[in-house]
C-alpha cells in the first residue's frame, strides 16, 4: 500500500512538473507583473523597486530617485527591461539575450530563423502560427521592420493566451504602466497588423 501511495506521488509530480514547464512559469509570472501594476505607472514611488528590478536584469543600475525622475524614465524606456525580467526570473538562464532594447533579442532569434531548434527563432508573420509563451514585435519606426538589421525603435509583448480569432498579449511600458494588449489573427492563425506593425513572431524553444 505505501509502495503504490509512493509510485503515485512521484507520478504526480513529473505530471505536475511538465505542466509547469518554463513557458507556463513565464506567462503565470506576466500575468501577476501586470496585475500588481494596476493603478499605479513608472512614476509612483511604490513601483521604483519593481522599475529597478526589470533594469538589473539587463545589466543597468538604477536608484529609486532615478525611476520617479521624468528626464530619466524618458531616456529610457524599460519595455525591453520587463520582457528581460520575466524570461529572467522564469529562468531562461543564459537562453535568453537580456538587453535593454527589444533588438537585441529580435535579432538574436532573426539569426536563428534556419536553427529551428535555437531558443528563440524569429520568423516573419506569415511563416509561423505564434502560441501562448512565444513573442510579437512590432515597430515603431516607419519603413523599419524584418529586413532591417541593427537597432531601431520596436516593441515586443509576451502572448499569454491564444483565442478564437486573437491572441493576449503582456507588456511593460504600456501607458507608461504594464498591461494587456490584444492582436488579431486570421483564419489560419496567424497574427494581422490590424492593431500594430507586428513584422515579427518569436517562437520560444526554452524548455
Amino acid at each position: 500500500m505505501c509502495l503504490l501511495l509512493l509510485s503515485s506521488s512521484i507520478a504526480w509530480y513529473f505530471v505536475r512538473k511538465q505542466k509547469n514547464g518554463f513557458k507556463d512559469r513565464l506567462v503565470s509570472l506576466a500575468k501577476k507583473e501586470v496585475e500588481k501594476w494596476k493603478g499605479y505607472t513608472e512614476l509612483s514611488p511604490f513601483v521604483s523597486d519593481w522599475l529597478i528590478a526589470y533594469w538589473k536584469a539587463v545589466g543597468k543600475m538604477f536608484s529609486k530617485s532615478d525611476m520617479q525622475n521624468p528626464s530619466v524614465q524618458a531616456t529610457y524606456p524599460w519595455s525591453s527591461a520587463f520582457i528581460s525580467y520575466l524570461f529572467f526570473s522564469a529562468g531562461a538562464n543564459s537562453q535568453f539575450p537580456y538587453s535593454a532594447a527589444h533588438s537585441g533579442y529580435f535579432q538574436e532569434a532573426k539569426r536563428n530563423r534556419n536553427n529551428p531548434n535555437a531558443p528563440l527563432v524569429g520568423y516573419r508573420i506569415n511563416e509561423y502560427t505564434p502560441k501562448k509563451g512565444d513573442l510579437i514585435v512590432y515597430t515603431r519606426e516607419s519603413g523599419k521592420g524584418y529586413d532591417t538589421d541593427g537597432h531601431f525603435a520596436a516593441h515586443g509583448e509576451l502572448i499569454i493566451e491564444e483565442g478564437n480569432g486573437y491572441l493576449k498579449t503582456a507588456g511593460g511600458n504600456v501607458g507608461d504602466s504594464t498591461g494587456y494588449s490584444r492582436f488579431t489573427t486570421d483564419q489560419n492563425g496567424y497574427i494581422t497588423t490590424n492593431e500594430k506593425p507586428v513584422f515579427m513572431v518569436i517562437k520560444n524553444n526554452i524548455k
